[in-house]
């Protein structure tokens, strides 16, 4: 349980360094465009598509990273009055329907991977296929963290 714990908090940190420079990136590219179309009449064609493929990956991946770290929106008002047995198997329910969706994700968008795969972006000319593997991989992800979510909830070792 150690070296899956090791595993998914480097594949967490990974992701927050890639979507650190993602946004630094869609800042970056935002800000040229601006100067370049506003000063110099000279837009970039891909700044706007490169710009909108790193803003899906930076949602996908901050998903990914408030799933982990549970800083996603939760009512508990009425959950927290209930009975620790009765919360135990709430909590559980919530990681099972967590873990469910982001398995359902993955699955489900594999279909748009292969199909737009040859597909191209007019700017850029990168497959559309790229703005759909994410889903796929932080879906991927949703389940292996909701896992050890669950693990830990059983032993104990994860308390309200």
């Amino acid at each position: 349980m150690k070296l899956y714990k090791k595993i998914i908090d480097g594949i967490s940190k990974a992701l927050e360094a890639i979507a650190a420079i993602m946004l630094v990136s869609m800042v970056t590219i935002i800000f040229y465009h601006v100067v370049m179309r506003y000063f110099f009449n000279q837009a970039p064609r891909w700044s706007e598509e490169v710009s909108l493929q790193l803003m899906i990956w930076f949602c996908f991946i901050a998903m990914l990273l408030g799933v982990k770290d549970e800083v996603h929106i939760s009512i508990d008002l009425f959950v927290k009055r209930l009975p620790p047995k009765i919360l135990f198997y709430i909590e559980i329910f919530d990681k099972i329907m967590i873990l469910l969706f982001g398995g359902l994700m993955a699955y489900f968008i594999q279909p748009y991977i292969f199909k737009l795969m040859r597909n191209k972006l007019p700017a850029t000319g990168m497959s559309v296929a790229v703005q759909y593997v994410v889903p796929a991989i932080v879906g991927l992800v949703i389940v292996f963290v909701e896992i050890e979510k669950i693990i830990l909830q059983v032993k104990g070792e994860n308390k309200w």
